[in-house]
This record gives C-alpha cells, sequence and structure tokens, in this order.
C-alpha cells in the first residue's frame, strides 16, 4: 500500500528575526544617549551547506520566507508523525502486518 505525502510548496527552513543597529558615524543619532537606532532590519537564519548563515532581506522577502517556514515546518511534523507510526507497527512489535 503507497501512501502519498501532500505539502504546500515552496519549502524553505531557518528563522526569521528583525533587528535594530547602530552604524559607524561618530555623530548620528543612534550615537546619543537616548538612541535612535537604525532599522528594523529583517534577517534569515539557516544553515547553508552546514554552516549557519544569516540573510538581510526586504520586508516582503521575509514575509516570503515565513509562509516557507511554515510550509517547512508543517512538512517536519507531518514527517515525525509517519515516522512514529511506521515505529509502532515495526516488525519486532506484536501489531506488525506484512503488505
Amino acid at each position: 500500500m503507497k501512501k502519498t505525502l501532500e505539502f504546500e510548496w515552496p519549502i524553505l527552513p531557518g528563522s526569521i528575526s528583525t533587528a535594530r543597529s547602530r552604524c559607524g558615524k561618530a555623530r548620528c543619532a543612534c550615537k546619543l544617549r537616548s538612541p535612535r537606532l537604525h532599522g528594523i532590519y529583517y534577517r534569515w537564519t539557516g544553515f547553508i551547506e552546514g554552516k549557519r548563515t544569516t540573510k538581510t532581506v526586504s520586508k516582503e522577502v521575509a514575509r516570503e520566507c515565513l509562509r516557507s517556514i511554515r510550509n517547512y515546518r508543517r512538512l517536519q511534523r507531518d514527517i515525525e508523525k509517519l515516522l512514529r507510526k511506521a515505529l509502532a507497527n515495526a516488525p519486532w512489535t506484536s501489531r506488525f502486518t506484512s503488505p
């Protein structure tokens, strides 16, 4: 019996965060006692070729990334459910039924 796994595309691992920052200009408002920081900057963080990577993206791209990240996490949850079922019906259990 073949079962298919359906999921929403596109998928993207990682996470989106926001940040504000100071610049390198000595007289900038971001250096005041009550600083006015630059930003909001949107950042995707994940692994590319085994290395933790952060990319600064636009607000619109961050929204697209969030949708893709949600799709990826939903797919991961579905795979985990399938694996739990597979292990519950493994050959060493009494519930094993041959195909």
